[in-house]
């Protein structure tokens, strides 16, 4: 086990990383944050409920 943690040392940056990243995805899941979204685009919703008018079919 020793050996395996000795060859692991050089790399402990690339876990903290890594282990930083996790959390920020898991944190963003679980409050409904976006992850590059630049644009104030209308959230989806489930339920087929939608303001957005410009679909084939609501056009005259």
């Amino acid at each position: 086990m020793k050996e395996l943690l000795k060859e692991l040392l050089p790399m402990k940056w690339y876990f903290v990383y890594v282990a930083a990243l996790l959390a920020w995805l898991a944190y963003a899941n679980l409050y409904g944050d976006r992850i590059l979204s630049f644009d104030n685009q209308e959230q989806w919703h489930s339920d087929g409920r939608s303001s957005h008018r410009s679909g084939i079919m609501h056009h005259k």
